[in-house]
């Protein structure tokens, strides 16, 4: 219980949707960070990290899907997952068109980070089918989902009268 003291402002409390845009203002800072750190005149040997260049991209991609698994409640984890490994395809392209190296190594790395913050969402999600569905394949899953579904197949509420 938050007591008013006379002089003194309201203690502010953590709330879900605080902590929510904490984590989306981090998840924009570190993707301008990410942008900067991929496309900057920047060389990777003048860091003087201890791993390689592909380990460093696979950490740096782990944080940002996590950021944006995180900052984006409402969005699909699989469809974020999807989004970040196009973000990195994308951010070597642009390292090609800014004059630095473009690596497919780099790339896999990218998706090796993304596949391993995804990777706990996915088993939390098939260990829930199990208990809910356990015996529908995925393709009658898929057909009941809601959220697949198009504008003209959803359900219409029917308000009937009694008489």
């Amino acid at each position: 219980m938050v007591r008013l003291v006379p002089g003194r402002q309201k203690a502010m409390r953590l709330t879900p949707h605080r902590l929510m845009r904490a984590c989306r203002f981090g998840a924009i800072l570190a993707a301008a960070s990410a942008a900067v750190a991929l496309t900057g005149p920047f060389r990777y040997r003048d860091l003087g990290l201890p791993f390689p260049d592909t380990v460093a991209h696979a950490l740096l991609f782990y944080g940002l899907t996590l950021g944006a698994t995180a900052a984006l409640p409402r969005s699909r984890a699989a469809e974020i997952a999807v989004a970040m490994v196009g973000l990195g395809a994308a951010s070597e392209v642009a390292q090609a068109l800014v004059g630095r190296e473009m690596s497919f190594h780099d790339l896999a790395g990218d998706t090796a980070g993304v596949v391993l913050a995804y990777a706990p969402v996915a088993v939390g999600r098939l260990r829930e089918l199990t208990r809910t569905h356990p015996h529908m394949t995925f393709a009658e899953l898929r057909r009941i989902d809601r959220r697949n579904l198009r504008p003209a197949q959803r359900p219409v509420l029917v308000l009937e009268t009694i008489g």
